[in-house]
């Protein structure tokens, strides 16, 4: 018998991902991004789905529709959006008192009238010390007055098997035991006596290289749109990856204005904009802007802007261009077997805004094990 579990604020569908892999099965997703939806209903086509702004769902009238009992619900799953505590916002615009910064007190309203057997929410790794800590306080206090047991930390990705050094917090709770966090499987470190943190037969670090140096080479607009992979695997990540995928999609790169093929043709692996010669370097740009990749680190975090190479390191390692949706999707954990519906620009945020789904299988198993 599957787990069953409800996603609030579901996106694209990589937390339910990542539980579906650990043996879980969805009910139910609620989401406000009809794109992101299409992309969860083409991969979840026996989960309900709700297009609506959660405010306007009455939590009961939800339980009742799904035909379930309190307490009789796996796990409750979500990340409402994050905005207000993104380090992204200069710390003067900031205020708890945002309607963005309140929406964590509706997803409080569903597992309250769920009580789910667990509950995992997930934020940006800012939650946890916000306004001088209040909102992490809040969070488990009102989980622990509904009878939870709570655990909150931030993970790196790449700790758990993903190729990209992306941080999350989340918040755990469980109604019948102290919950616990998943143990690092994996290390950048080459000396794994240097670290007391990990275990023996700690896995190296996944690499760009692992992620998507299997797939076909591609210009800049160019598409992949062959029936099936051109080349064998040569990383357990990459197998990993192509499980019960037979065909190759979402394989696209975007086109490049004439400016940006000629910053990335004078680019060298590792470098960025501040290796461009003065007639292509930018006025201002971002730390990292106008990367390429390193084939053998994992990638920084991707982010919905991963299609615009002015916003992060973004350019492929050796072609010139940025990396595809497909590659993204790697480096982000989704298996080749999840297809992304929309537009580039609307695939790249489905990727850049939902959570590593290798990262959520692994707070999955931690559920259901006894991982003391």
């Amino acid at each position: 018998m599957k787990y069953k579990l409800i996603d609030l604020f579901a996106g694209a569908g990589g937390l339910t991902t990542g539980f579906h892999l650990a043996d879980f099965e969805s009910l139910c997703a609620i989401e406000v991004d009809k794109k992101a939806l299409a992309t969860y209903k083409h991969n979840y086509p026996g989960a309900k789905i709700v297009n609506e702004d959660i405010c306007k769902v009455n939590p009961r009238e939800l339980r009742q529709w799904l035909g379930l009992q309190s307490e009789e619900l796996t796990v409750v799953i979500g990340g409402p959006p994050c905005q207000g505590f993104s380090r992204n916002i200069p710390a003067g615009c900031r205020s708890l008192d945002e309607s963005r910064n309140q929406l964590y007190k509706t997803f409080l309203e569903f597992v309250e009238e769920f009580r789910p057997i667990y509950v995992v929410m997930e934020n940006v790794p800012e939650i946890l010390n916000a306004y001088k800590g209040i909102v992490r306080y809040e969070i488990t206090k009102q989980l622990e007055s509904f009878g939870y047991k709570v655990a909150s930390a931030s993970l790196n990705a790449a700790h758990y098997g993903i190729p990209q050094t992306r941080t999350r917090a989340f918040f755990i709770a469980s109604l019948d035991k102290t919950p616990c966090f998943p143990k690092p499987t994996h290390s950048e470190e080459k000396s794994m006596k240097q670290l007391n943190l990990f275990d023996n037969g700690i896995s190296s670090i996944v690499t760009v290289r692992d992620a998507i140096g299997d797939l076909p080479p591609l210009d800049a607009g160019q598409e992949y749109s062959e029936d099936n992979y051109p080349s064998q695997v040569n990383s357990i990540y990459q197998a990993m990856m192509r499980s019960e995928s037979t065909k190759l999609v979402n394989h696209v790169a975007r086109a490049l204005s004439p400016v940006q093929i000629a910053r990335v043709r004078v680019l060298k692996e590792g470098q960025d904009a501040k290796h461009l010669p003065p007639e292509l370097a930018p006025k201002k740009h971002y730390s990292g802007a106008y990367g390429r990749l390193y084939w053998d680190k994992p990638a920084r975090t991707i982010t919905r802007w991963v299609f615009h190479p002015g916003s992060g390191r973004f350019f492929h390692p050796t072609q010139d261009r940025t990396i595809t949706i497909r590659e993204a999707a790697r480096l982000h954990s989704f298996p080749d077997k999840f297809h992304f519906l929309g537009t580039y620009t609307e695939m790249s945020s489905q990727i850049g805004e939902s959570v590593p789904p290798l990262l959520a299988k692994a707070i999955a198993k931690c559920l259901i094990q006894d991982c003391h």
